[in-house]
């Protein structure tokens, strides 16, 4: 089947082209899977590593067979997936007609997973694969990084809408239907047209927080010489202040946190559960010996749905806290 794209964007290879052609054009723009990355939301992939790939440069490889077998799951389940998807909402999954480059921001790049058809209407299909640990992040709404990846997609492609569909724990399907948004895809572009201008000049982007920088940071510089650098002592003390006034308060935390368990666990005494104002409060509650405290919300925070802290004790102390 012919796919129409309403933005104007070609394809520029096809879906079954060599590898090392792949490799070759994602190097001239920006995919989907880049987008998120770019944006601080890959916990495996920093903004630099996709920087220096784009730049052919040397990046050093994560050995982790769990990694590459995850990857590899996620590929081969892909038809599966697809499956599930047509067979909830009765529409079909379209074969990925290959990479697309949208036809004015030559940096645009696309391979879609599969497409749909709605009422007539072209639509995006992304497909995941996720552990039974992920169920939360899908069950209310696709994750961020997900509708980011998804609008990139319709900022190429110009349709108006998408499906993201994952198979959780292999056991459950879920799929969200995601509109077009003009204002989020305007944002992807500037921050993507930047980044693809740090490509081009030769700037590196700025160091993030992210745990994937610091992990690329540690494979980048993992054989150590016996030798001094002399740097600007101004921006090195402002970091060993941040980090130390990070340390202080992670600390204080820490014995916040244990001080207001101590007073609910004595609160509790034997008991499994506590009530106020004729509710449940907390529960305290022996679990095959592992050890979690589970607040159910936070009083102080409406937006905060759980939080999960894990100690030495052999009970577990459930907090529902929205009757505070």
């Amino acid at each position: 089947m012919t796919l129409s794209f309403p933005s104007g964007a070609t394809v520029v290879l096809g879906p079954d082209a060599p590898t090392d052609e792949w490799h070759a054009i994602r190097k001239t723009g920006l995919g989907g899977s880049d987008i998120p990355s770019i944006c601080g939301l890959n916990p495996y992939t920093s903004p630099i590593e996709v920087w220096m790939k784009k730049r052919g440069e040397h990046v050093p490889r994560v050995h982790d067979p769990v990694l590459s077998e995850k990857a590899e799951h996620g590929h081969e389940l892909e038809p599966f997936v697809a499956a599930r998807f047509t067979k909830m909402t009765g529409l079909p999954a379209i074969d990925n007609p290959g990479t697309l480059r949208h036809p004015t921001i030559p940096h645009m790049l696309v391979n879609l997973d599969r497409a749909t058809i709605e009422n007539g209407e072209m639509g995006a299909l992304e497909l995941k694969t996720r552990s039974s640990y992920a169920l939360a992040d899908w069950i209310d709404e696709t994750p961020i990084d997900v509708q980011i990846q998804v609008q990139w997609q319709l900022a190429v492609t110009g349709w108006s809408f998408a499906y993201a569909a994952a198979s959780i724990g292999g056991q459950q399907t879920i799929v969200h239907r995601i509109d077009r948004d003009h204002d989020l895809i305007d944002d992807l572009i500037s921050i993507s047209t930047e980044f693809w201008g740090w490509v081009q000049d030769g700037t590196r982007p700025p160091i993030d927080a992210s745990h994937a920088t610091g992990q690329l940071l540690d494979r980048l510089h993992a054989n150590p010489v016996d030798t001094v650098v002399v740097a600007d002592p101004i921006e090195v003390e402002k970091w060993l202040s941040i980090r130390a006034t990070a340390k202080e308060q992670a600390a204080a935390a820490e014995i916040a946190i244990t001080d207001a368990e101590n007073h609910l666990k004595d609160i509790a005494g034997d008991a499994t559960d506590v009530h106020i104002r004729g509710e449940l409060a907390y529960s305290w509650r022996r679990r095959k010996g592992q050890i979690s405290w589970k607040a159910a919300a936070l009083a102080a925070d409406p937006d905060i749905d759980a939080e999960l802290y894990r100690g030495d004790d052999t009970r577990v102390l459930n907090v529902h806290l929205e009757s505070l």
